[in-house]
C-alpha cells in the first residue's frame, strides 16, 4: 500500500511508486528530479520569502521523505543550490 511519500515521489518522477524500494530507486536513479521538484515546490510555496526559508523548506522536505531519500540529500542540496544561486 502506498502512503503519501509514494504518492508525491510519483508526481514528482511521473511514475507509479507503490513501495519505499521504488521510492529509493527513483531517487538513486535521478537525484536532479527530485531537486529540481523541490526548488520550483519552495519558488511557488508563499511561504518562502528569502534564500534562507528556501533552504528552510528544503531542509523540511528531505526530512519528510526521510529515509526514502536520506542516501540521496547531499547530491539533492547540492543540485538545489545550483538552482537556488542561479535564481537569486
Amino acid at each position: 500500500m502506498s502512503d503519501t511519500r509514494h504518492r508525491q515521489l510519483s508526481r514528482i518522477y511521473g511514475k507509479t511508486i507503490e513501495t519505499d524500494r521504488d521510492a529509493r530507486a527513483a531517487v538513486a536513479g535521478a537525484l536532479g528530479i527530485l531537486a529540481s521538484a523541490l526548488f520550483m515546490e519552495a519558488v511557488e510555496s508563499d511561504d518562502v520569502t528569502s534564500l534562507d526559508s528556501a533552504r528552510t523548506y528544503l531542509e523540511d522536505r528531505i526530512a519528510f521523505f526521510g529515509d526514502l531519500a536520506s542516501a540521496a540529500a547531499g547530491a539533492v542540496r547540492t543540485g538545489f543550490e545550483e538552482r537556488l544561486h542561479a535564481w537569486a
